[in-house]
């Protein structure tokens, strides 16, 4: 399958859903979609190591849950004909949710899927106002600050996870820690989001393990299938990487921020100056960030 969304007639931005690769892999750009064809190119790649292609192609690039296999799709080659066009029809099933829903499918520029998963590629305020890119029609909002941000070759690729079914959202957060604490070094942090109504959603954390270093600010991407409104608050517990644990060991947090990078316009909550008791559960009432005057 090799679509194309035309969206004007001179050829300003150009749709690539899971373009071909079967014998279209590592041929000139002359015969095949490439970023020279339009003034924006953008690409969803959903199975790279099948009827996909997996070289970059646009200007910027979206590989969705690696690119490759897809959650929801069959497993099994006895599947049918499912099994062979599942992956590859993907690509246009999570642009249409672009456009029949208000899911916002936040994308993350990164050099790989591996360093995407490992959680160091979470810097979404490189982007500004806007948070990272989404997949999708709205691909194109993000053309000048991508422009800006790449030297040379104006092309970018960003990796997200999904669910399995339609409409595919999830929502991405990101927990900001800074710690007074120089023993705070190897460990990992667990938490879980409450709303007013005492609805929890626990997080799917991209990287257990996270060096904390003293008034240096560490970032945890987090994922939850559930949008979560009105936070009323956070559970949260440190635990030491080490065998050496320490039951009554006590850890100085100067600020956390905690923020939606999926609706970016969400004011970011934060909490500051309290102590976390190694494997000990604390429960937070985060409020309003506070402005820092320059």
């Amino acid at each position: 399958m090799r679509v194309y969304i035309f969206l004007c007639l001179i050829c300003w931005a150009r749709s690539g859903l899971d373009p071909a690769g079967p014998k279209f892999s590592g041929k000139p750009s002359s015969g095949r979609l490439d970023y020279t064809d339009a003034k924006f190119v953008d690409v969803i790649h959903s199975d790279t190591d099948g009827l996909g292609i997996k070289e970059p192609l646009g200007h910027i690039d979206f590989y969705p849950n690696g690119g490759k296999k897809q959650p929801g799709c069959p497993k099994s080659i006895f599947s049918g004909i499912d099994f062979i066009k599942c992956d590859h029809q993907r690509a246009v099933y999570l642009f249409m949710a672009t456009l029949e829903t208000n899911c916002n499918f936040i994308s993350f520029p990164c050099n790989s899927y591996k360093d995407y998963k490992t959680g160091s590629c979470v810097d979404c305020d490189n982007f500004k106002t806007k948070s990272c890119p989404r997949l999708g029609y709205q691909a194109e909002l993000w053309k000048d600050v991508l422009k800006e941000k790449t030297a040379g070759r104006f092309q970018t690729s960003v990796f997200l996870d999904t669910t399995g079914a339609n409409p595919f959202c999830t929502y991405y957060f990101v927990l900001s820690i800074t710690s007074l604490d120089e023993t705070m070094k190897d460990g990992y942090i667990t938490f879980k989001l409450f709303n007013q109504i005492g609805v929890v959603e626990k997080a799917r954390l991209y990287k257990k393990n996270k060096s904390f270093y003293k008034l240096q600010e560490a970032k945890i991407l987090a994922q939850f299938f559930n949008d979560v409104v009105n936070i009323s608050s956070i559970h949260l517990a440190y635990f030491q990487s080490s065998h050496q644990r320490c039951s009554t060991c006590e850890y100085i947090i100067q600020c956390l921020m905690l923020k939606s990078l999926t609706y970016p316009e969400r004011p970011p909550l934060c909490m500051y100056n309290f102590v976390l008791k190694e494997s000990k559960e604390v429960f937070l009432n985060p409020s309003a960030c506070i402005t820092k005057k320059i």
